[in-house]
């Protein structure tokens, strides 16, 4: 039979011990350490990131001269890794990206100075195209609207000129292209003549 004291006492400990976790874990927790790209102490070797000749664990960033920032770039054991971020001078958010050890995944997405749409782009965990791959024209329109499936297109795909006009359409099924895939003559052929023009 248990007794209350035994719950209280059996409570009080259950209390103890989540204090203690929570005072080992804020101790334990690593300051983030935010240094400017342009310091001399950085170095590129491979794609990976040193910093005072050790692997950089941070968030490497880039202001205007205002102060404000353009960008900000988390990087862990050397490589691009989490949430990446880019602004306009006027604050506007311009484009974000996720990476997992260097390694592009997930949505990223990409903003004209306005706010309006300028890109979205899906990976897959190594970073291939997989799913949707949309872009815009600064005046709204969509320039492609393709469709992916771990780094092979696939199904529908589409792109316009900046006026509307429709420049590719056509849609890719078992790797082979079936329609108006965009692509321009380099050469003219005439009935009757024997000449390239």
């Amino acid at each position: 039979m248990v007794r209350p004291e035994m719950l209280v006492s059996r409570g009080m400990n259950a209390f103890k011990t989540l204090v203690a976790l929570f005072v080992f874990l804020v101790g334990c927790r690593q300051e983030i350490q935010m240094i400017a790209k342009n310091d001399p102490g950085f170095q590129l070797e491979n794609g990976v990131l040193f910093y005072k000749s050790q692997r950089f664990n941070g968030v490497l960033f880039e202001k205007y001269e205002d102060g404000s920032f353009k960008k900000q770039i988390p990087y862990e054991n050397g490589r691009k890794d989490g949430r990446e971020q880019w602004w306009y001078g006027n604050g506007q958010l311009s484009q974000r990206r996720y990476y997992e050890d260097g390694v592009k995944v997930g949505n990223h997405q990409g903003w004209w100075e306005d706010g309006s749409a300028k890109f979205e782009y899906s990976f897959n965990s190594t970073g291939a195209y997989h799913g949707k791959r949309k872009e815009w024209y600064r005046n709204g329109q969509m320039v492609r609207d393709f469709n992916y499936l771990n780094g092979k297109e696939i199904g529908k795909q589409q792109m316009w000129t900046d006026a509307g006009k429709i420049r590719a359409n056509y849609v890719v099924k078992d790797g082979e292209r079936f329609g108006l895939i965009g692509l321009k003559k380099c050469y003219t052929v005439t009935v009757d003549k024997t000449e390239l023009q």
